[in-house]
């Protein structure tokens, strides 16, 4: 770790973290994110709209579409992280409105519905609904012809992403993704992983944050080995689309998101995997405070825009 990461770990460390654990959901959500509490303000962009999204069982999300580009032709439709239970656009604005200024696309940051009042499947289905949403709608949305529509997500949001693009590339007849990108994604419940014990505790997200959050999401342990859950279990990921992942090296969840691009890979997906050194999980949150996660920032919009060229 760099001195600045050291120092940043040593000052949480300091003030007290009451573990998710020892919290109820309601307790949890009175927290401000680690995106509203580092990140800073927003920039300022030529388009911010508020979109709603129809879903099959009549409900309709709510989601938010930034873009600094006055003419974009490339669709980004996003999810938070926040271990499905946490999180919402309004908290990741600051994140989400500057990854459209620094890739010149339009981003389209969606409310997916959160456990544990909407377990599993709910968050999916939400992603599916939403990541069709912007491949029907996106010419609309744009004002111009959709040359390119790229599905991502963080943490929980990532596992979304990378459901929903599966299930939309199977269904016969419909467009699918262009490119996903997953940043620190989770792929599995299955906590038996060497970055799982290496770095259980003291490095921000924690094993038992991950249990509180599975508990809550889907709490069922035999359906977590169904692959729209745990998609690293999945046996048709040759319908997924090229693929930038990128895991941060502090984190638990580093070893399955870096085995889920194994697994694409030799499924045939073109996948580009980039573990990003000396950062922690949530470290899109630091990009304005950290140097290593600065870093890590820069990497994923130089990719995105290699990408989309």
């Amino acid at each position: 770790m760099d001195p600045a990461t050291v120092d940043f770990l040593r000052r949480t460390r300091t003030r007290g973290r009451q573990p998710l654990s020892g919290l109820s959901v309601e307790q949890a959500r009175r927290f401000p994110s680690w995106f509203e509490l580092l990140f800073g303000p927003a920039p300022k962009l030529a388009t911010l709209r508020d979109v709603r999204i129809p879903v099959p069982d009549g409900t309709t999300l709510r989601a938010r579409l930034y873009a600094d580009d006055p003419a974009p032709d490339v669709l980004v439709v996003y999810f938070h992280g926040g271990g499905w239970v946490l999180g919402s656009v309004a908290a990741f604005e600051p994140y989400t409105a500057l990854l459209a200024q620094r890739t010149g696309t339009a981003v389209l940051s969606v409310d997916y519905r959160l456990a544990p009042e909407h377990p599993f499947p709910t968050p999916v289905d939400d992603a599916e609904a939403a990541l069709r949403f912007g491949a029907e709608q996106g010419q609309r949305l744009l004002g111009r012809p959709l040359r390119r529509l790229v599905v991502m997500g963080d943490s929980a949001g990532a596992t979304l992403a990378t459901v929903a693009a599966r299930r939309l590339a199977a269904t016969p007849d419909r467009r699918g993704a262009d490119l996903q990108v997953l940043v620190y994604p989770v792929t599995d419940a299955g906590f038996d992983t060497p970055s799982y014990r290496d770095y259980a505790e003291g490095y921000l997200l924690t094993a038992d944050d991950m249990r509180w959050f599975w508990n809550h999401y889907c709490a069922d342990h035999a359906l977590r080995l169904d692959p729209d859950v745990s998609p690293l279990r999945a046996d048709d990921l040759g319908v997924l689309p090229p693929t930038l992942l990128f895991s941060a090296e502090l984190d638990p969840l580093r070893d399955e998101g870096e085995r889920y691009a194994e697994r694409l890979r030799a499924a045939g997906v073109d996948c580009e995997m980039l573990r990003c050194p000396g950062v922690l999980h949530s470290f899109l949150a630091m990009a304005n405070t950290l140097p290593a996660a600065r870093e890590a920032f820069d990497r994923i919009c130089r990719g995105m825009r290699e990408r989309l060229a």
